[in-house]
């Protein structure tokens, strides 16, 4: 009867969680929110009516490493590169970039200067997944701001995802590095941005030769298998993933030339959707578990311990200083609310904050500090939108409801239309 109410209570996540999208669309609430709030309360009910429940923590480990590799993954195959967008990403990649720089200083700083550890080093990776934004939680809430901003706030996101993914790898490296960080860490990003690339070619090529059915998860296999081999191999392997990604999305920059002929692009483009579809499907099975399950590891009542708050709330605040500086270098004359407050930290937060090694774990900054900020700044962001300026209308905003990374990715004509109608 147990594995009935398993499956059941499964089931029934899902299916809310699928509700909390459309939820979150018409109340301006950050779906992962609900989420976590979910998980919060099914962890209040198993304690009062003492159910047992079973160690969580290697759950939403195991659950964090495969939702890592999805969401780069993702991001990768929601990023086309084409000469008319070539300045908005161009932006885009270096906003992500300052901002994940400047903001993860900021608050080592912060973390050494409060004197919570006394090695820079170690204060520099705990603060580093702190100035990662979601783009998981922010592109299902931009709707409501104008095509400029908006784009740019999705390949923004979507870069501090990748920067703040691949940045974390590397920084573990220096240890390794025994004095020579450039050498060693350049020649290791070299040497993977070089097997990832074969790969990819590999990878592709052998995509549009398998005719059967079952393809597709024997891809995310090979991909996880990869990934994991890579990290055995103290390589930053997320870059193969990503390059992946690029080019599968962007064939047509990868395949020109002898490797054109090499190369059947209808079908790659065939099975290319089908292999989107699914890793977008799959991507929200897994957060949609992973926040649930870490809703239920909160321990609620030290979020508002003195010197969580605290902590919290100066990481909070460098965090939106940072960015109202950068966006104001980049958007000038412009308005920047809410676009300011569009900085929720996420699931990639908590698994890079999961991934830090035991000898840099800070005994002072603790996971509730991490869930302090996770929904601080998603309230933040909620607050923002609440407060903006509604930009659609009931009929844009329905068609807004079925927004997914492929319409973005596939430049539909029915978007583009209606971008240039509402800009008029």
């Amino acid at each position: 009867m147990n594995s009935y109410y398993f499956i059941l209570g499964v089931s029934l996540l899902v299916i809310l969680s699928y509700f909390f999208d459309i939820i979150a669309k018409k109340i301006k609430v950050p779906s992962v929110l609900l989420l976590i709030g979910t998980g919060i309360v099914l962890h209040k009910i198993s304690q009062q009516y003492q159910w047992g429940l079973p160690g969580l923590q290697p759950t939403v480990n195991v659950l964090g490493l495969v939702g890592l590799l999805l969401i780069v993954l993702e991001a990768a195959l929601d990023l086309k590169i084409t000469k008319e967008k070539l300045p908005l990403i161009i932006k885009a990649f270096t906003t992500a970039l300052l901002i994940l720089l400047g903001t993860s200083f900021a608050i080592a700083y912060l973390i050494y200067g409060m004197g919570l550890t006394h090695d820079f080093y170690t204060a520099y990776i705990n603060a580093l997944p702190l100035s990662v934004v979601s783009s998981a939680i922010l592109i299902p809430s931009v709707h409501f701001l104008d095509e400029e901003k908006k784009e740019f706030l999705i390949y923004e996101s979507t870069f501090s995802d990748i920067f703040g993914i691949i940045a974390f790898d590397i920084v573990l490296m220096i240890p390794q590095s025994q004095g020579n960080i450039i050498g060693k860490v350049g020649g290791g990003i070299f040497m993977t941005v070089l097997v990832s690339l074969i790969t990819g070619y590999i990878l592709i090529f052998l995509f549009q030769k398998i005719n059967t059915k079952i393809k597709f998860f024997l891809f995310l296999s090979i991909l996880s298998a990869l990934f994991i081999l890579g990290k055995i191999m103290h390589l930053s392997s997320l870059i193969l993933i990503l390059i992946f990604g690029l080019m599968l999305e962007n064939y047509g920059i990868f395949f020109k030339g002898k490797f054109s002929k090499i190369f059947d692009k209808n079908k790659i483009n065939q099975v290319k959707e089908q292999f989107k579809l699914i890793t977008f499907e799959t991507a929200f099975l897994i957060r949609t578990f992973f926040f649930v399950l870490f809703g239920m590891t909160i321990n609620i009542d030290g979020i508002f311990y003195e010197n969580v708050v605290i902590i919290g709330t100066f990481i909070l605040l460098l965090s939106f200083v940072v960015r109202y500086i950068n966006l104001k270098v980049f958007f000038r004359g412009k308005s920047l609310f809410p676009e300011v407050f569009m900085a929720p930290r996420g699931l990639i937060t908590i698994l890079l904050f999961y991934k830090i090694p035991e000898q840099y774990k800070i005994p002072y900054f603790s996971k509730e500090v991490i869930s302090f900020v996770i929904l601080g700044s998603g309230i933040l962001m909620m607050l923002g939108l609440w407060f903006s300026k509604k930009k659609t209308s009931t009929e844009e905003f329905e068609l807004y409801e079925n927004f997914d990374h492929a319409h973005h990715s596939d430049n539909n004509p029915l978007w583009e239309e209606l971008y240039e109608n509402h800009e008029k």
